[in-house]
């Protein structure tokens, strides 16, 4: 057994759970409150003084609001890229892109993986996804340029993108250059005209009415899917 290895795994677990509680605004002591524990018990595991069994790791997930199956994804992903867990071959890291259509142009965020936003312009999806490819290309080479520390899985291009639209004018503006608006009017059984109205930015859907929208697609997809199996 690697005693500084499982050390320093320790030490980067803790500063995990540390990060996943204030990214949700949730102080040590509510979180103790939660747990039944004292606040000295959250510090300790924090600081890595303190060792957490899979056990405390599922309440604690459960108290974060995470699924033990989610959070155990962030803590193998976050230990891969520190090279802290044996590198897979096959390993591939989803990043999500945010994609919003303001002032016809698709606003792309990645909020996950870098700070700030960049503002891309183009005209179909196809090319949106070509420059996201040509912006991540380019920051990859100025990190290996600069010897910048960077995980593997990035270096080594093992990532793929998922595209989440924030709003409908931006994933009809995607889907309708493939899917008509009268046959997305059919699944959805929205009316044509309004979904033209979401489409040109004339008006804003509402959440349960973006659902509808999403979820026919994704229903039209997969019935295209199974007539290609």
């Amino acid at each position: 057994m690697d005693k500084k290895k499982n050390d320093d795994r320790r030490h980067h677990l803790g500063a995990l759970l540390k990060h996943e509680r204030k990214c949700r605004k949730i102080e040590q002591v509510d979180l103790a409150l939660k747990l039944g524990v004292s606040q000295k018990y959250i510090s300790k595991i924090e600081a890595s003084q303190r060792r957490i069994d899979v056990l405390e790791l599922i309440d604690y997930s459960m108290a974060l609001n995470l699924s033990l199956t989610e959070f155990a994804w962030k803590i193998e992903d976050y230990l891969y890229g520190l090279g802290l867990l044996p590198f897979p071959k096959n390993y591939i890291k989803k990043i999500r892109v945010e994609v919003s259509w303001i002032d016809n142009k698709f606003f792309i965020s990645f909020t996950e993986f870098l700070k700030g936003t960049v503002m891309i312009s183009s005209n179909t999806f196809v090319e949106l996804q070509k420059v996201v490819e040509e912006y991540f290309n380019s920051i990859i080479k100025g990190m290996v340029a600069n010897d910048t520390e960077a995980p593997r899985w990035f270096v080594n291009k093992q990532y793929e993108f998922e595209y989440q639209f924030l709003d409908v004018t931006s994933l009809l503006k995607t889907y309708s250059s493939y899917i008509s608006l009268a046959v997305i009017s059919r699944a959805s059984g929205i009316n044509q005209s309004m979904l033209s109205q979401y489409a040109n930015g004339l008006k804003k859907a509402s959440t349960s009415q973006q659902k509808r929208i999403a979820d026919a697609i994704h229903k039209i997809g997969k019935d295209l899917m199974a007539v290609f199996p």
